[in-house]
């Protein structure tokens, strides 16, 4: 048989009631009549296993009736026979092949003297358990302290569960717990030390709980391995051989490349007093291949010396060293 997750399975049960002496006689029984159950299974999406048997469990004060019905072809027929006349509590349960519960539902009806009372139940999924096993395995030297899990509801943006500071035992960081309701979950792991800083965070990972069923989720970290590379980015070395004149209010700056063959482009800085910090303007930088510049003073500064460095710079914009300073005086 296909079962699919849109099924309705209708059980047509007929309890069917014969003449006098009742199997269950409590003392407000009078007479005797039938039952007829009709139950559907609510489907969920998790849905793994299919309902073989149907469990009915009918009681009446202290009093209770189990009856089982094989499920062939989609429904399940029975007969229970002198079923005392009163008000019975119902109870169906579905099975499947393992024995486990995994659908289930209730309700009440009224057996009447001689007469048939229809019932209508509605068999819905039963919560599961859990289990998930998280092995610390592969983690770097610090020993592991604990673990934190936070399940969360496929999609959900906040945590289902939450298991915190769990510790080891016998090699694992275990949780069990029930009440799950059939669906889909993923679930994310956080290791500690301790002093509880992070060792290791998960990817979030999923699992499903079907109904009335035990789910084991086993968990170690994601291991890989890293090719590093590495290069160097060499700043340029310093300019050599600078030289300078001055002329009016302009000075000619000269200077030797780099033997690294790493410079893009120059600039000159220069200052009037040892006092002063070097200064420059962005029309000093020079493009190499070229080697020389020319740099307008200020003629408020006649009189003084002059001091010039050059720098190199690559196509990064690192910067070399200063050159030697070389000073010129200014008339």
């Amino acid at each position: 048989m296909n079962w699919r997750p849109t099924l309705r399975l209708c059980l047509a049960v007929t309890l069917a009631i014969a003449g006098a002496g009742c199997a269950l006689k409590p003392p407000a029984a009078l007479g005797s009549g039938s039952m007829v159950v009709a139950a559907a299974i609510k489907s969920v999406p998790s849905a793994s296993s299919v309902p073989e048997l149907i469990v009915l469990t009918l009681s009446m004060g202290g009093f209770s009736l189990r009856h089982e019905m094989p499920v062939d072809g989609g429904a399940a027929h029975g007969a229970v026979q002198s079923l005392a006349a009163g008000n019975w509590l119902i109870d169906a349960v579905a099975m499947d092949g393992e024995g486990d519960a995994i659908y289930a539902g209730r309700a009440k009806a009224q057996v009447k003297r001689d007469g048939v009372t229809p019932v209508s139940i509605t068999l819905r999924a039963v919560e599961g358990r859990v289990r998930i096993q998280v092995s610390a395995a592969g983690i770097a030297d610090t020993p592991v302290h604990s673990a934190d899990i936070s399940v969360y509801y496929a999609s959900g943006s906040s945590a289902y569960r939450y298991y915190k500071d769990i510790r080891e035992q016998d090699g694992y960081f275990t949780v069990e717990d029930n009440g799950y309701p059939p669906r889909s979950y993923d679930f994310r792991v956080v290791l500690k030390a301790a002093d509880g800083s992070v060792l290791y965070e998960s990817e979030y990972a999923g699992f499903g709980v079907c109904p009335g069923k035990f789910t084991s989720v086993n968990w170690s970290p994601g291991l890989g391995d890293i090719q590093v590379d590495v290069e160097f980015l060499m700043a340029p070395g310093a300019p050599g051989n600078v030289c300078a004149g001055v002329d009016g209010t302009q000075a000619a700056v000269s200077w030797t490349a780099p033997p690294d063959g790493l410079a893009a482009s120059y600039r000159v800085y220069w200052r009037y007093s040892l006092f002063d910090r070097y200064t420059t303007s962005r029309s000093q930088q020079v493009e190499a291949p070229a080697t020389s510049a020319l740099v307008s003073l200020s003629s408020q500064q006649r009189g003084s010396t002059v001091h010039f460095v050059v720098v190199a710079r690559d196509s990064s914009g690192q910067e070399s060293l200063r050159s030697s300073e070389i000073a010129v005086e200014y008339r």
